[in-house]
């Protein structure tokens, strides 16, 4: 991407504001350099410490010990399984026998049901960011700046569980996910145009949401760069496409798009929301900030965690995976068959913040300055690997160590057996 190529760029955007009366009286035309969940951040510092999110701080780390032994193994099982000299502890991958706590063993990463619900504390403050969904302002949420109504009960589920806990840009999850796109592993573009004289207050505007084959560039302070040029790559599904308006510079959707599809940053990667909104404003920097909500599907965020090796996520982020499951299936708010249906998604918003780009068509002849589908134009693709590591339900196959046979092939050494007073618990 050249600097060349970007001059004249702007001069096509120039010449065709004129001369091309298919294109929109307007356009901006942006890239996306962060994005993440909004997840209103109530303490004064600290991602454990007690806030007006959550009064008493994160949830707390884990006592595996108990865990395991509340899973039917013995505490020398527990401990002997938990220990950094087992063979069976991957110092990578973790510590497969982990999974099977459940009802007679099973795996509670794929059979979460097998095991009671631990308990995960969510959000009990008032406070959340985000977007009101269903234009009803006398439920949800207060936005920081007072507006009522706003939906997001991903965050009010989830948001004290503390991989998603932190001030804004500084949880540890967007942190690890944003720095994988802006190293390069993926690019979003977003086009805006309308017909009206003045951007800034105009009752027609189109956004659009689309995916980019050009990796996102920074300047020598480690920031995404200004003004580069970035091409859409048709995607089948990632496309995202809003009919709005905009007052004072902040763009409302009129109305709520049936379906969407945006790469997510998360070990899901994919998603899907339902009913969605925008609410983005246009900064006098020329940058956009601000929000994508709707109502996304709760099963493949949990499979997504686990997808993302179930024992290293549950030590890393202190959390029993199953208390996710039970969570966000007990606080599911929208069925998409209607009132009565089985409510299988939550509403949730993308706090979204871009920089000004030079948007160009698929075919890079000339910038894109209206928004549309370009599925049509989709390339069929060899299908990307589903996970990585080659995880099998939440685990990395050991050769050595069939899944669920660590204490067959590894037993307890006498050393940690005579160690540990004798407890009941049952075997393996």
């Amino acid at each position: 991407m050249k600097r060349s190529l970007i001059k004249l760029a702007a001069a096509t955007v120039s010449a065709l504001s004129f001369c091309d009366t298919a294109s929109a009286e307007w356009s901006k035309t942006y890239v996306v350099e962060w994005n993440e969940p909004a997840m209103y951040y109530g303490a004064k510092a600290g991602v454990i410490d007690p806030g007006t999110d959550c009064p008493k701080g994160s949830n707390p780390e884990v006592d595996w010990v108990s865990v395991l032994s509340k899973g039917g193994y013995t505490e020398a099982e527990a401990k002997w399984l938990r220990n950094p000299a087992n063979p069976s502890r991957s110092a990578v991958h973790g510590q497969n026998q982990m999974a099977f706590r459940g009802a007679d063993k099973a795996n509670v990463y794929i059979h979460p049901e097998t095991t009671p619900d631990p308990g995960l504390v969510g959000v009990s403050g008032d406070i959340a960011e985000g977007i009101n969904l269903d234009g009803d302002a006398s439920t949800g949420f207060v936005s920081p700046n007072g507006e009522k109504g706003i939906d997001n009960t991903f965050y009010k589920t989830l948001g004290c569980w503390k991989t998603y806990r932190g001030p804004p840009r500084l949880s540890s999850g967007s942190l690890t996910m944003n720095d994988a796109m802006r190293e390069g592993s993926w690019t979003i573009v977003v086009v805006v145009s309308g017909k009206g004289s003045d951007p800034m207050n105009d009752s027609n505007v189109d956004v659009g949401f689309y995916m980019s084959g050009d990796k996102l560039v920074k300047d020598g302070n480690g920031q995404i760069a200004h003004d580069y040029t970035f091409s859409i790559k048709p995607d089948a599904k990632f496309e995202a496409l809003f009919k709005g308006k905009s007052s004072n510079g902040v763009i409302t959707s009129k109305t709520a798009a049936d379906e969407v599809w945006l790469r997510d940053p998360s070990y899901t990667r994919e998603l899907q929301l339902l009913r969605a909104r925008v609410s983005l404003q246009m900064l006098p920097d020329g940058s956009l900030k601000g929000y994508v909500g709707g109502y996304r599907p709760w099963k493949p965020i949990y499979q997504g965690w686990v997808d993302a090796r179930g024992p290293v996520i549950e030590a890393l982020t202190w959390v029993q995976l199953p208390s996710v499951y039970y969570a966000l299936k007990r606080t599911a708010d929208y069925s998409p068959t209607g009132a009565g249906g089985e409510k299988t998604h939550i509403s949730f918003a993308e706090r979204i913040e871009a920089v000004p780009a030079f948007v160009m068509t698929p075919d890079a002849s000339k910038p894109a300055t209206t928004v549309k589908s370009y599925k049509s134009l989709v390339k069929p693709e060899a299908a990307a690997p589903a996970t990585r590591f080659g995880v099998i339900d939440g685990l990395v196959p050991d050769p050595k160590v069939p899944f669920g046979e660590a204490l067959r092939v590894y037993p307890v050494p006498e050393t940690v057996a005579s160690a540990t007073p004798a407890r009941a618990g049952g075997g393996n």
